[in-house]
């Protein structure tokens, strides 16, 4: 029996009609080209309802055959058997248990996997990347308008830097910037290269309206610092940003839309540590204040005072506290968890 057909010699776009016959493990073409190809070297593709049947043959060549009748003829003159997992989607409850499975392998995938995998990747890149993101970073938050010149005062500002040496470690290269951010309200973040961006509105929740830089506040402002050179230390910015893009290229794998691709302001605006590297940071800072006999009580306080305001947003007028303190425990989640480690640690100091 003669099928119709369409045969595109795998060199240009020109379709050649031609009658196809399969007889006797051959397949002969006649009309627009004369060829004959064996059966067994040509490959089906996998049918799907209201597509032509494609043959593909050894020499990258096809043909197409139109119709859903003309096709089921082909298939069965070629002794087509459909795969199993062919065969599976046509039940409903295998589609099901497919649709299920592929979820569950996506979030595993996002849970477990991207994490694992910007480990790794963090790792592996040499410390000029890390430079380079950072600083990369530091002029887009500029750029962006989320840093800008700090409003303190020159006297508050030496306060402030006069609290890195007390925590950092010798031979690394940290350095502490302050900047006033409404956007950021008060927080702290470590980017890549060092660079430790303390905000106007963490320095002023720290010492309050007053300016008191005492031991209290001093201290506070010393275990913030070591907190972020920890995340330096353990590479967890690069990780977030690994994790950004991969889970950015994934979404894009599976939807083909790039549009939820954040820039590298965005991501930086949307630094979540996970506990695990918070309780990282922690234990690096832990240890570096134990060693440099920076008291450790005066930070739970402040984690712990930063949960009340949080929590205490039925008081107008700390309306702009609470909403500060909130920020700082987006992006450092866990806060009683951390003031619970750091009095543990500062009931052994």
């Amino acid at each position: 029996m003669m099928i119709a057909a369409n045969f595109y010699d795998g060199r240009s776009a020109r379709a050649h009609a031609v009658d196809l016959v399969a007889l006797d493990g051959l397949i002969s073409l006649q009309g627009g080209v004369d060829k004959t190809y064996s059966a067994r070297a040509t490959r089906i593709a996998e049918p799907f309802e209201q597509a032509p049947t494609v043959l593909y043959f050894e020499d990258g060549a096809r043909c197409e055959v139109v119709g859903p009748e003309a096709g089921q003829v082909l298939r069965d003159a070629l002794g087509y058997r459909a795969s199993r997992v062919v065969r599976m989607t046509a039940h409903t409850w295998a589609a099901l248990i497919a649709l299920v499975l592929l979820v569950a392998l996506i979030l595993a995938t996002m849970i477990w996997g991207v994490p694992a995998a910007s480990k790794r990747i963090a790792a592996a890149l040499p410390s000029s990347v890390d430079r380079s993101l950072g600083e990369t970073a530091f002029q887009a938050l500029e750029k962006s308008g989320t840093l800008q010149e700090t409003r303190l005062s020159d006297q508050w500002l030496a306060e402030v830097n006069a609290a890195l040496p007390r925590v950092a470690p010798p031979g690394m290269r940290v350095r502490l910037v302050v900047r006033n951010s409404p956007k950021l309200g008060a927080n702290a973040i470590a980017l890549p290269d060092g660079t430790i961006v303390m905000t106007d509105q963490m320095v002023r929740f720290i010492v309050g309206r007053k300016g008191n830089f005492g031991e209290i506040e001093k201290a506070q402002l010393a275990g913030i610092l070591a907190h972020e050179i920890g995340h330096v230390r353990m590479r967890h910015g690069a990780r977030i940003l690994a994790g950004s893009s991969l889970s950015a290229a994934l979404a894009a794998a599976l939807f083909g839309d790039f549009s939820g691709v954040a820039t590298l302001p965005a991501v930086v605006m949307r630094l979540s540590y996970s506990r695990e590297a918070e309780a990282e940071a922690d234990g690096f800072a832990i240890a570096l204040m134990q060693k440099n006999g920076i008291p450790m009580l005066p930070m739970a306080q402040l984690h712990e005072r930063m949960e009340r305001r949080h929590e205490d947003n039925g008081q107008k007028e700390n309306a702009s506290w609470v909403r500060d303190a909130g920020r700082f425990l987006t992006s450092h989640p866990g806060s009683r968890e951390r003031a619970a480690r750091l009095r543990a640690a500062a009931a052994q100091q």
